[in-house]
């Protein structure tokens, strides 16, 4: 007998038991935070930190859980449901996140121990501080845009997270708890945890969520096939009904071009998204931290997968329910798991489980953004600026600075919830939209960042200089409509196919060069600067990571990257399968698995601890409160400089 689709007490004790875990999960946190083991004697810290750091499954479900957000299951599966065999770019590009991660990850660890940062824009502040540029205001102009940078992903994120929840409520229970009111419920729950337990807590509910996640996505996928028919009979449908029968053509919208765009930018810019770097700093072991990291390429294919599975499942299932369109994006993910609902071999409780774990695994990454920009505000504008603008009114203790972290959350929450609300009136941009958006600025930090960890050689200055441009040039090709041909629905692509960002950030790139070359070339007689009054120069050196020193690889995983774009396919041609699956979608999924294998490989086999000079040895917890000058006393190779010079 099918249980009535009006009864929804499953999914009201289920949310219930999850907020109960979750706030015992917080004050679980808060305690352990303060055991020896953790403790570290700063609260701000503690709190925003984790204190010492993570480890196992903590981090590994943190790490998880931070890029599975809100798109992994309703965007997803409405891609899947809307264009097809197109949405399987998502897997490559995942997978291209943690290739990039190889050229920063081992490098932050090493720093996030040794010199204590929770966030990219402080990294960036020392390494280009003087005598690295030619004037400490440098310094300080690239921390402030950075953070303004960084800005964007963590908006975009709350109110896709957001919106998915209210749109996943709303249609599983038709309506009975509308868009807004599953927003609300789910962000009191998400602010109550951050504010009790901070960076631990999220990393426990993070293992809640992705335990409930992995159960979620195994009982969808059977779902699917049992209830559903599976891709087989959604194969049959398409051949049927003529849909998805065509490749891509070679540009414009939805083209090869955008899906090969997609991937290359995703796979770069998202490894500056500074709740993903956080975790990169905090994580305790670097053992476990290397292994997580070469596990994690692994997952997008049972969680992205199962989504894009059910999102093609959809198509033969929901052809008769005119409730979802393409027009106001209604939640594939809800009306899927409502079908489910009414169905007497899974039943209610299975239904009401996929949407808590839906909801479960946006609230994570929704905690994961709010707590990033607390510490990024505490860190970055909170802690430099507000003694020298109010001077001893600004106090800077571990408790008051946990307490500014908390206001600017509940700031943050307050705009991110207010946001949300306007996009779910407005409708624009979609799920798609946000996602599509919130590369434009932080990809302009990726010479900074990227660069500064690996180029001795590169000034301040030139970083600013191209940081500024990109950022210009972006800013203006996304809001011009003659360029960005999607502006009207809240996109970012040209005519082309390429994402406006991209030529942007060529434009970065090019200004660097630039200056570098006009630095080296030209202006050869400047006089060196001096240590500015109480900043850390970061001095990379001249040492090659092990990681660079097997180009081959390096080059076999930029062709396996590729390989996975289906350019080298006829445009427009007819789509022919391997299984239930077109070619070319099948091949896609079949290089990125190759490509994970190479990316896990080089985790596990090249991954190499860095020493910064003039820090060798020392650990955070013996540097914290002592100035750069007494960590060393050796002389700083890279300037030169002996200590007592630069004092």
């Amino acid at each position: 007998m099918a249980v009535s689709a009006t009864n929804y007490a499953w999914l009201y004790s289920l949310i219930a038991v999850y907020g109960v875990a979750s706030g015992t999960a917080a004050e679980y946190a808060r305690r352990n935070n303060k055991a020896a083991v953790n403790d570290t004697g700063d609260e701000m810290r503690n709190h925003f930190g984790a204190g010492k750091g993570l480890s196992g499954l903590s981090l590994f479900f943190t790490l998880s859980a931070s890029l599975f957000s809100a798109y992994s299951v309703e965007g997803i599966a409405w891609e899947a449901w809307f264009k097809g065999w197109f949405v399987t770019r998502w897997i490559p590009a995942g997978v291209g996140v943690y290739m990039c991660f190889l050229i920063i990850a081992p490098r932050l660890h090493a720093l996030g121990k040794s010199r204590g940062y929770l966030t990219l824009s402080a990294f960036v502040y020392d390494r280009f501080s003087a005598p690295n540029s030619q004037y400490q205001a440098t310094a300080h102009a690239l921390r402030v845009i950075t953070y303004m940078c960084m800005l964007l992903p963590i908006f975009t994120y709350q109110i896709s997270q957001f919106v998915s929840m209210g749109k996943i409520m709303s249609a599983f229970t038709s309506n009975a708890i509308s868009e807004t009111t599953g927003v609300l419920i789910f962000a009191l729950i998400m602010l109550h945890v951050e504010a009790i337990g901070g960076l631990r807590a999220v990393a426990y509910t993070d293992i809640i969520q992705g335990v409930i996640l992995i159960i979620g996505s195994l009982v969808f996928f059977i779902a699917s096939g049992v209830e559903f028919g599976g891709l087989s009979r959604a194969k049959e449908y398409f051949i049927a009904e003529g849909k998805f029968v065509k490749l891509p053509a070679t540009s414009g919208s939805w083209s090869i071009i955008g899906y090969t765009s997609f991937v290359l930018r995703v796979a770069a810019a998202a490894t500056m998204f500074p709740h993903l770097a956080m975790r990169l700093f905090v994580a305790k072991d670097r053992k476990m931290l290397q292994r997580g990291l070469a596990g994690m390429n692994f997952t997008f294919f049972w969680v992205q997968l199962a989504s894009m599975i059910a999102g093609w499942t959809a198509v033969y299932a929901l052809r008769d329910d005119t409730g979802v369109s393409i027009a106001n994006q209604q939640s594939i993910f809800g009306r899927l798991a409502l079908m489910l609902k009414t169905s007497s071999n899974f039943g209610d409780f299975a239904s009401s489980l996929l949407v808590l774990a839906a909801c479960a695994a946006m609230i994570s990454t929704a905690d994961s953004g709010l707590l990033a920009f607390s510490t990024m505000f505490v860190h970055d504008i909170y802690l430099p600026y507000a003694p020298k603008l109010f001077g001893p009114k600004a106090r800077t203790d571990g408790f008051a600075l946990k307490i500014v972290g908390l206001i600017a959350s509940v700031c943050a929450l307050g705009i991110g919830l207010a946001l949300s609300i306007v996009n779910i009136r407005e409708g624009k941009p979609d799920i798609t939209g946000l996602f599509s958006i919130q590369t434009v600025t932080p990809i302009h930090a990726i010479p900074a960042v990227w660069g500064g960890l690996h180029l001795h050689w590169i000034s301040g200055e030139a970083v600013l200089c191209g940081l500024i441009a990109g950022v210009v040039a972006g800013l203006s090709m996304v809001l011009d409509t003659s360029f960005n041909v999607k502006r009207a629905i809240g996109l970012d692509e040209h005519s082309s196919g390429w994402n406006t960002c991209v030529f942007a950030f060529l434009i970065n790139i090019g200004v660097v060069l630039t200056v570098t070359i006009i630095e080296k070339f030209v202006l050869t007689k400047r006089a060196p600067s001096q240590v500015a009054p109480g900043a850390r120069p970061l001095f990379i050196g001249t040492v090659v990571d092990k990681m660079f020193t097997a180009p081959l690889a390096w080059v076999a995983m930029l062709m396996t990257l590729l390989a996975a774009c289906p350019f080298w396919y006829k445009p427009s041609s007819e789509v022919k399968y391997v299984g239930d699956m077109a070619t070319w979608a099948f091949t896609s999924l079949f290089f990125s698995f190759i490509l994970a294998i190479e990316v896990s490989c080089m985790y596990l086999f090249r991954w190499e601890d860095f020493k910064t000079e003039g820090d060798e040895g020392v650990d955070v917890d013996q540097e914290r409160g002592v100035d750069v000058n007494a960590v060393s006393k050796e002389k700083f190779k890279f300037t030169g400089l002996t200590v007592e010079q630069v004092k």
